[in-house]
């Protein structure tokens, strides 16, 4: 809603036409606002590179790409399977970088690529994630800062770098567990990942950063600020 509001005609991605999808449409249309929905499943490459294609043979230039999509189930070393690797890799690095490389030739000038990160790309964190998860999160860091450098001064890149968010899911009681240990003393809103996409999109000398939206809750040592007995819960 936000980027529509801003004249932006969007491309959106999906996984699947499901219930989600249907209200999003519903909104959207009747808000008239103008989404083309996209649909792929970012753990398989060669949807990735068909989404790509299909964006490339609308004929539009891009001025701004988000990558949002992300995740971990936390399996732990010892029951993560070998696939769970390659998809944890896929959604959270290989897809955006994939989707970077093979749009670029659509980029406008001034046009602007935002990643989206997690705490664990600068440090392992206290919280439950799996090794491949802190691993591709810490590449994405890497890539944004690398990709920075070589399209500047025509495309920028910066990445959001989340701690705990509210997310659609069974989740957010555990997140807003932790409010008191963060010195904003809550989890971040949609809001705030949508003010920071704002900020990204028209500060046109920020490049190559990857800001935390944690609400200072990376101020805090890699040591957990909580008793260890409570990963011992989650694990």
């Amino acid at each position: 809603m936000y980027l529509a509001s801003k004249g932006y005609k969007i491309f959106g991605h999906w996984r699947r036409k499901d219930d989600r999808f249907r209200r999003v449409a519903q909104a959207f249309a009747e808000a008239g606002i103008e989404c083309q929905p996209v649909f792929v499943d970012l753990a398989k490459t060669d949807e990735v590179v068909h989404m790509c294609d299909q964006i490339l043979m609308s004929g539009r230039e891009l001025s701004a790409i988000i990558n949002l999509a992300g995740g971990s189930s936390a399996y732990g070393p010892r029951t993560i399977t070998p696939q769970n690797i390659v998809d944890t890799v896929t959604i959270n690095l290989t897809s955006p970088m994939i989707i970077a490389h093979r749009l670029l030739s659509k980029m406008s000038a001034g046009s602007v690529i935002i990643n989206t990160s997690a705490l664990t790309g600068f440090h392992a964190s206290w919280y439950p994630t799996d090794a491949c998860f802190d691993a591709s999160k810490g590449g994405i860091h890497r890539f944004t800062e690398n990709m920075a450098r070589e399209l500047g001064p025509r495309t920028r890149v910066n990445a959001i770098v989340l701690g705990l968010s509210e997310v659609n899911d069974n989740y957010n009681e555990w997140r807003n567990s932790f409010a008191s240990q963060i010195p904003m003393r809550r989890i971040a809103q949609p809001d705030d990942y949508v003010k920071c996409v704002d900020f990204f999109l028209n500060h046109s000398y920020v490049t190559g950063v990857c800001l935390p939206l944690d609400g200072g809750w990376y101020s805090y040592p890699a040591a957990p600020p909580f008793p260890s007995s409570t990963m011992n819960r989650l694990n």
